[in-house]
C-alpha cells in the first residue's frame, strides 16, 4: 500500500496516465520509476505491487460513484429524477476522472483474487442502485417493465463508455450529455397513459 499521501497521489496520477496511454500490461515499472523519480525499491515500498496500484486506480472512481449514487438514492424519491441525477453524477465523474475510468474499463480484468472480486462487487453494487431506481419507476407505473440483464447493461453502457470520447471542455457539458442520454432511454421505457 502507498504510505505517504502526497507520494501516493503523485504515484497514482503518474500510473493512471501511463496505464491509460499504454495499458496496464504495456507499462513497465521502469516507465513508472522515471515518471515519479523513484528507484524500484522506493517505488515498491510505496505501492506494494503493480497490481495494488491498478486496484487503487480502477476502484477509486467506482467507490466514489457508489458513495454519490447512494446519497442520491437516499435523497431523491422520484424514480425518473433519481435516474437523471444518477446520470448527471456519472457523467461528471467520468469527465473528472477520465484517465482512471479508462484504466478501469480497459484493465480491471488484469486484477486477480480478492482485488478482482472487490471490483466486481462494487460494480454490482453500483448497478443495483440504478436497477432499484428503474424498478421503483416500474412499480409506480411510470415505466414499462424491462429485462434487467439486457436493459440495464445497455443503459449504463451509454454512460460508462463515454470515457472513450467525452471532452470535459467540449461544446456540451457532461450534465447536458447525461440529459440527452436520459431523454433517449426514458422515452423508450416511460409508460404512456
Amino acid at each position: 500500500m502507498v504510505r505517504d499521501s502526497r507520494q501516493k497521489a503523485r504515484i497514482l496520477s503518474a500510473a493512471a496516465e501511463l496505464f491509460a496511454e499504454h495499458g496496464y500490461h504495456g507499462t513497465g515499472m521502469a516507465q513508472l520509476e522515471a515518471a515519479v523519480g523513484l528507484q524500484r525499491g522506493a517505488l515498491y515500498h510505496h505501492i506494494g505491487s503493480k497490481e495494488a496500484l491498478l486496484y487503487e486506480i480502477s476502484s477509486s472512481p467506482l467507490r466514489l460513484m457508489i458513495e454519490i449514487a447512494t446519497a442520491i438514492a437516499a435523497r431523491v424519491k422520484d424514480p425518473e429524477e433519481r435516474i437523471r441525477e444518477l446520470a448527471r453524477a456519472i457523467m461528471a465523474n467520468v469527465a473528472d476522472h477520465r484517465l482512471e475510468w479508462t484504466v478501469h474499463y480497459r484493465d480491471f480484468n488484469a486484477l486477480t483474487g480478492e482485488r478482482l472480486q472487490s471490483v466486481l462487487e462494487m460494480r454490482r453494487d453500483y448497478e443495483q442502485i440504478w436497477w432499484r431506481a428503474l424498478m421503483d419507476g416500474i412499480t409506480a407505473g411510470d415505466f414499462e417493465p424491462i429485462q434487467e440483464a439486457v436493459a440495464l447493461k445497455g443503459i449504463l453502457g451509454m454512460f460508462n463508455y463515454s470515457y472513450v470520447w467525452l471532452d470535459k471542455s467540449g461544446p456540451q457539458k457532461p450534465h447536458e450529455i447525461a440529459d440527452i442520454f436520459c431523454n433517449t432511454f426514458l422515452d423508450g421505457i416511460r409508460r404512456v397513459a
